[in-house]
């Protein structure tokens, strides 16, 4: 069975690191970026199950990824992660639910990791394909 998926990007490597290691105990095959403009070469690449995606970031933020999603029609699950304020971050989930295409759950930081495992584990279990009938 081919591995998960993850695309992750984050602005902050040590945060991406730690998404990373984690992603990789979980048996995801990950790529980690550090901006929104690499973040959309690896996309079409990846084809990733689950995305990553911190909200506050300088060159593009995660209201722009976002949008860019919901406009390729993405259909990987998408934790929005990110310290900054919790309205943001909400107002974010919501914009990505609003648009239709996109499912987004929240991960503040600074989180723990098993809250970060739970949150990969239940993102992924989210996109398998349905078991076929015998």
């Amino acid at each position: 069975m081919p591995s998960k998926r993850l695309l992750a990007v984050d602005d902050n490597a040590a945060m991406l690191k730690i998404i990373q290691q984690v992603a990789s105990d979980l048996g995801f095959e990950v790529e980690a970026l550090t901006s929104g403009m690499g973040f959309m070469k690896a996309y079409a690449r990846l084809k990733p199950d689950v995305i990553t995606l911190d909200v506050i970031m300088p060159d593009m933020d995660g209201i722009e990824l976002l949008r860019w999603l919901d406009d390729v029609e993405c259909t990987a699950a998408i934790i929005i992660v990110s310290g900054g304020n919790s309205i943001y971050m909400e107002a974010s989930q919501k914009l990505a639910e609003a648009r239709g295409h996109l499912r987004a759950t929240i991960l503040r930081k600074p989180f723990r990791l098993d809250e970060l495992r739970a949150s990969l584990g239940a993102a992924a279990a989210f996109t398998e394909e349905p078991t076929p009938p015998v």
